[in-house]
């Protein structure tokens, strides 16, 4: 099977916007407020520790907070635009590139793009030049020579 390379760049752009589609409902239909960084909180899981900046925002005269992505620390005070859900405020994220991406939909995408990057490396027209020496002597009935360094 071999696949093009228009095929490959149409199927990569696909996996990587799947953290927006998962997001799609907040960007469509989703209220914007601004959240403010209020504190930094660090978790420590065995020999890992990771931080999270803890985002403040208002919604429906109710507050609520909105945890920011990992090991991303913003300082206190900084502003951001936050998107939340009108049923539902507490289902929100920062209104950037960075809240669509470091997301829960973000480690999905990832995985997919490196399967999708093996598969196609696998079944690329150029697969056919890595062929080994012994398939290449049997198929031209001459030994390759080999280079010297």
């Amino acid at each position: 099977m071999k696949l093009s390379g228009s095929k490959f760049l149409i199927i990569t752009i696909l996996i990587l916007l799947i953290p927006i589609y998962g997001n799609w409902k907040l960007i469509v239909s989703g209220e914007k407020t601004e959240g403010v960084v209020v504190k930094i909180i660090e978790e420590k899981s065995g020999m890992l520790l990771s931080f999270y900046s803890v985002i403040a925002y208002e919604a429906n005269q109710k507050k609520y907070v909105l945890r920011g992505p990992e090991n991303v620390e913003y300082p206190i005070g900084k502003k951001f635009q936050i998107l939340h859900s009108k049923e539902d405020p507490q289902d929100a994220i920062i209104f950037s590139i960075k809240g669509f991406y470091f997301n829960k939909y973000a480690s999905v995408s990832v995985v997919l793009f490196i399967l999708w990057i093996a598969f196609y490396l696998s079944f690329s027209p150029k697969s056919e030049n890595r062929d080994s020496e012994k398939q290449k002597k049997n198929s031209n009935n001459k030994t390759p020579r080999k280079k010297l360094l």
